[in-house]
């Protein structure tokens, strides 16, 4: 009956998390978007040299709509498409059979899917925004590829075995490799999976983050004050504000759920003790 006390517990504090700290979370990126306004190139251009001779170092929020651009020519390794950026990776696709008893003694065969890293690699071009003047801020990139709203364009499993002959000059050449883990016996490999994520060339991009200058030219990277919102995406304001919003709707929702189950199997747990 513990377990069910502390599973209880579990529940709960997760409850109090989702409701309160994930929705608040979701709340205040949603007043960012709400409060920031539109900015041209131009404007944020002025307002960031005309605080350069005060401070070099000076950062300012900022809320930029464009088109996604690439300071080099950028093309995918899976399917050959230019793009504004990119990350690509192979996934080992495979499972493992296996006997085992259930609670009764009876012997039983259960199988299981994996899905394990082997490489992975991103775009090494400058990602751009760019004005319908021509004007370009550099996004981060590097170090923050997870905040990237990227979009899925290739998602394909191969069968055909990416270390064979020629491997280095193979479509599933990476620049970081991993280690699939040992399954032991009953473990057979289905395929590799070709996953790429992009911006698309030329598409809309909204970009929510903090502006500097460094070397003469403007950057967006995530804001020093982590709870400001860092957001680089195909989607408009619009359904970015409708995204926040469904996101607190589920956050409250999951966590009544999560606060009241974990209620119930706690007092369930204390009965039975």
């Amino acid at each position: 009956m513990i377990a069910l006390i502390i599973i209880g517990v579990l529940l709960v504090a997760l409850g109090v998390y989702l409701a309160v700290f994930q929705r608040a979370k979701s709340a205040n990126v949603a007043l960012e978007i709400q409060a920031q306004p539109t900015k041209t190139f131009e404007e944020v251009r002025e307002a960031l040299e005309a605080m350069q001779e005060f401070n070099p170092s000076y950062r300012e929020l900022v809320e930029i709509k464009g088109v996604a651009a690439s300071s080099e020519d950028v093309k995918t390794p899976y399917t050959n498409r230019s793009v504004a950026f990119y990350t690509a990776e192979t996934i080992q696709v495979s499972e493992t059979t296996e006997e085992y008893s259930d609670s009764q003694g009876n012997r039983k065969i259960r199988t299981t899917k994996h899905e394990d890293r082997l490489s992975s690699e991103e775009s090494t071009a400058e990602l751009l925004v760019r004005d319908n003047a021509g004007n370009e801020i550099v996004i981060e990139t590097n170090g923050v590829t997870g905040k990237l709203d990227l979009v899925k364009t290739h998602d394909r499993l191969e069968t055909q075995n990416p270390y064979g002959a020629g491997y280095d000059n193979a479509p599933f050449r990476r620049y970081n490799r991993f280690t699939a883990p040992s399954y032991g016996t009953g473990h057979r490999i289905i395929g590799y999976k070709q996953v790429e994520k992009t911006f698309p060339l030329g598409g809309a991009l909204y970009v929510l983050g903090e502006a500097y200058m460094m070397a003469g030219r403007i950057w967006i990277g995530p804001p020093k004050d982590k709870k400001q919102p860092f957001i680089v995406t195909t989607k408009s304001e619009e359904q970015m504000l409708k995204d926040t919003q469904s996101s607190q709707t589920a956050s409250t929702v999951g966590g009544i759920i999560c606060a009241v189950l974990g209620l119930a199997l706690f007092i369930v747990g204390i009965v039975k003790k």
